[in-house]
């Protein structure tokens, strides 16, 4: 009896180790899960693809630039969206990228391409985006659309200087201050309106700019609030002289 107990010892244990390394091979995947990183190219870790563009014509909303992903990173918090990808400039469509000052920087984080230029710009103006800045991918643009002449006269927001400082319509005001800018300036009335007056504030010099425009197309009483006719008469002028 314990000579056949001694051989069926290591007989037992062979079998159980045989059972063990097949059970072992069936739950051990062939190859890791792909993570949400891994998923698209994301060289600077900005937690979007980079999607370069070409001169479609369509448009895009500026999220976003620098030269590193950290400005980038920022734009994608502050615009949580679905739609939202970065692009290397050198490696796109050479349109307007970057500040005023024309420094071209190395990636534009951006919601789109849109078809139309209407979706955009009113993603813009209500606010739905951090930024105003619309661009169309055509081959060396230096122009940023110009969303009032885009959006309907109806979807416009009626502006007055009880608005104040209030954040929710800022972007409005910076418009309608740029359009006041735009007007002076194809009349040659600089000094009128600057741009250090674009402040998203509706502040007196922007209530009083808007009675003299009143008074010059015969609105009546010149308010200074900033209604659909106003908005009517303010767009016909501007937009007509509009090209990008």
């Amino acid at each position: 009896m314990g000579r056949r107990r001694a051989l069926w010892l290591p007989l037992a244990a062979a079998l159980l180790g045989a059972t063990a390394g097949v059970a072992t091979a069936l739950v051990v995947p062939d190859e890791e899960p792909v993570t949400s990183e891994s998923s698209f190219n994301d060289p600077l870790r900005v937690g979007v693809p980079l999607v370069d563009l070409e001169c479609t014509g369509d448009a895009v909303i500026v999220l976003g630039y620098g030269e590193t992903g950290a400005p980038l990173r920022s734009a994608v918090v502050n615009n949580p969206d679905e739609t939202v990808r970065y692009l290397r400039t050198d490696d796109s469509c050479p349109t307007l990228w970057g500040p005023p000052e024309n420094d071209v920087p190395e990636y534009v984080a951006y919601s789109g391409p849109y078809d139309s230029l209407m979706d955009p710009c009113l993603a813009r103006l209500t606010g739905e985006h951090k930024r105003d800045d619309v661009t169309r991918l055509h081959s060396g643009n230096t122009t940023y659309v110009k969303c009032v002449c885009e959006v309907p006269t109806a979807d416009l927001r009626v502006l007055s200087r009880s608005d104040g400082t209030d954040p929710e319509t800022a972007i409005w005001v910076r418009s309608l201050q740029n359009t006041l800018i735009d007007i002076d300036v194809a009349a040659g009335r600089e000094d009128r309106f600057r741009p250090e007056n674009v402040t998203g504030i509706f502040d007196e010099a922007t209530e009083q700019r808007v009675k003299d425009f009143q008074e010059v197309r015969d609105i009546v009483p010149p308010t200074g609030v900033v209604d659909a006719e106003t908005w009517g008469a303010l767009t016909d002028q501007v937009c007509i002289t509009y090209d990008y």
